[in-house]
């Protein structure tokens, strides 16, 4: 068992050592990464604000959650749950509830008012 050892510690110091002739490419620094106009974040809503929103209904990751893919953001919407199905494209007003637990545990959460095709 000893003699087993010794070999395989061998073999995998040698594997090691011949590493060390490869020649490594020198490193290269990354890019400069400029932030686009279009990157800057979307403020979180307040708590009661009034919104109006544009987007597509998707279904969220958990069961019987919806949400809405607008203005570069997910809002998880609550209410309305009869008008609005995945896929649509709609125009939603809504009153922000970002401070609302929800099981959904996606987007940011919004009571809906009133929701129409876009």
């Amino acid at each position: 068992m000893r003699t087993v050892l010794s070999g395989v510690f061998a073999a995998a110091l040698l594997a090691v050592s011949a590493c060390g002739d490869t020649q490594t490419p020198p490193e290269v620094p990354p890019a400069p990464v400029s932030p686009s106009p279009t990157s800057e974040p979307v403020p979180t809503p307040e708590p009661g604000e009034r919104l109006t929103l544009e987007g597509i209904v998707q279904e969220g990751v958990e069961p019987n959650c919806l949400v809405l893919m607008a203005e570069q953001r997910q809002y998880l919407l609550l209410g309305g749950d009869d008008a609005l199905q995945p896929g649509d494209r709609v125009v939603v007003q809504a009153r922000a509830a970002p401070d609302q637990a929800t099981t959904c545990m996606q987007g940011i959460p919004v009571e809906v008012i009133d929701a129409r095709p876009a």
